[in-house]
């Protein structure tokens, strides 16, 4: 019929609830608690039914008992009818328990499996590999599929939230699995489960039992290491958890939000052995990795974006990968209300997700764009308003000048007084300076920092990256 968009393109009405289940979910719980529990999950609702296949018995049962209101509060809002909620082991037909009181003791007990790893969805060869990343995609590769002794482990991947520390961990896993086969054990799972498995294995008297299942693995992942800080007992017996695993010539991944110097109240016993392996960080992508990361997102959501539509993504989302999904996930969601289409998506309608993209809770002074450019080009708001005419003294001041003019409503001659100039030209001159720059894709150095193109950087993105910073303190 006229009007209807292509059949390919019509989306399941099935998954899209089911999506939109996850995605209230994840509002609900926090992104950081809805992966943590919900991350290997998977979500089937059929009419009144919403059926959950967790990864463990373990899992299931923490759901049961403690997200299963939620679930069915979100499913209902979704649906818009009384929904029956079931958490079940994936491959096993029967739900979850519904209550431990009336158990014996050795029902209560988790039973996850050891010899195999749960399967997840992320994989090393689907990981977009630049510049920022390279280092700890390689280190993962050999991990993951190296024979013999690995040099590399203990491997310590460290880095901001959102930047692909997940996605390597659990493509670890997938690899070394399809490597090695299903016959060694293997585990993956976040600091928040180590200790609540540790804390529940010694009330129940099952503490030999807990130290058996983690140190005869042939691969141990942990996700999230730095929520064992301030856990004093907890932190000694991984300590011991991961000498025994060492010994045996077992292979070890840890990831956190930084580097292990940093995190707070860890011993120094353990510090020492993340340390004696291999600790690499994982840096904000590039533009370029952005942009790959953009078209490979898109695509996986059925989406065509012309040249100018994925430079706008790259040039607002630059913090990580997650504020790509996040932009990608409400274009796609703009995109089918107005009934699909196969067309390129035009930068116009990119322009819609940003709209309020650069809002802040509190207005924009000129205070905070001088404070922002001084911290990344290592000056002091002193320069801008003295004498010196050095080209990173006056790469300052053009930036201050050009982002001023983007961001706030002040005049030329404010802005020149605001940078100790007389004369409003000269606060004019810098701004149109800056942008010539942008238009001829010209680089700068950045001081004190190494990396990419030996310290040089673009000025359209270093121009995205102080916007970012200014509007998000």
């Amino acid at each position: 019929m006229p009007g209807m968009p292509p059949e390919s393109l019509v989306p399941n009405p099935s998954e899209n609830t089911t999506e939109s289940i996850t995605d209230l979910l994840s509002q609900r719980l926090g992104l950081r608690r809805h992966a943590m529990w919900f991350g290997q999950a998977r979500l089937q609702l059929e009419q009144d039914n919403l059926a959950v296949e967790a990864g463990s018995q373990f899992e299931a049962d923490w759901i049961h008992a403690h997200f299963k209101g939620d679930l069915k509060e979100v499913a209902e809002h979704v649906i818009g009818s009384p929904v029956k909620v079931s958490v079940c082991v994936r491959g096993d037909t029967e739900p979850a328990r519904q209550a431990t009181v009336h158990q014996p003791p050795p029902d209560r007990r988790p039973r996850r499996p050891r010899k195999r790893f749960a399967g997840n969805q992320h994989r090393l060869d689907e990981f977009v590999v630049g510049p920022s990343n390279e280092l700890a995609w390689s280190a993962a590769s050999r991990v993951a599929a190296e024979p013999g002794d690995c040099p590399v482990s203990p491997l310590f991947i460290h880095g901001s939230c959102g930047l692909g520390k997940t996605h390597l961990l659990q493509g670890i896993c997938t690899r070394y699995r399809d490597s090695f086969g299903n016959h060694d054990p293997i585990r993956y799972l976040t600091g928040e489960q180590f200790t609540n498995e540790y804390i529940a294995s010694v009330r129940d008297g099952r503490i030999e039992e807990f130290r058996r299942s983690m140190r005869r693995l042939a691969l141990l992942v942990i996700d999230d290491i730095h929520f064992l800080s301030d856990k004093a007992k907890t932190q000694t017996e991984f300590l011991h958890t991961l000498d025994a695993i060492h010994l045996t010539g077992s292979r070890i991944v840890l990831a956190s939000d930084a580097h292990p110097h940093q995190i707070r109240s860890f011993t120094k016993g353990l510090v020492s052995r993340f340390l004696s392996g291999m600790v690499v960080e994982i840096e904000r992508p590039s533009r370029e990795t952005r942009r790959s990361l953009i078209k490979r997102l898109a695509d996986s959501r059925g989406l065509f974006l012309e040249e100018p539509a994925i430079e706008l993504v790259a040039s607002r989302c630059i913090g990580s990968v997650r504020e790509i999904q996040g932009a990608l996930t409400r274009l796609s969601a703009l995109v089918q209300v107005r009934g699909g289409t196969s067309k390129a998506v035009a930068s116009e309608t990119v322009s819609q997700v940003f709209e309020h993209a650069w809002d802040t809770s509190q207005p924009i002074t000129l205070d905070r764009i001088k404070e922002v450019v001084c911290t990344q080009l290592h000056l002091a708001q002193a320069d801008l308003a003295g004498r010196d005419r050095g080209p990173r003294v006056s790469l300052g001041r053009g930036l201050v000048a050009c982002l001023a003019r983007r961001l706030t409503d002040y005049s030329y001659p404010e802005i020149a007084r605001t940078l100790g100039r007389r004369n409003h030209s000269s606060a004019h001159a810098a701004a149109r300076r800056i942008e010539t720059m942008v238009e001829e894709d010209r680089t700068v150095r950045l001081p004190g920092q190494g990396g990419q193109d030996d310290g040089r950087v673009l000025v359209r993105e270093l121009l995205d990256r102080l916007q970012h910073a200014i509007s998000h303190p």
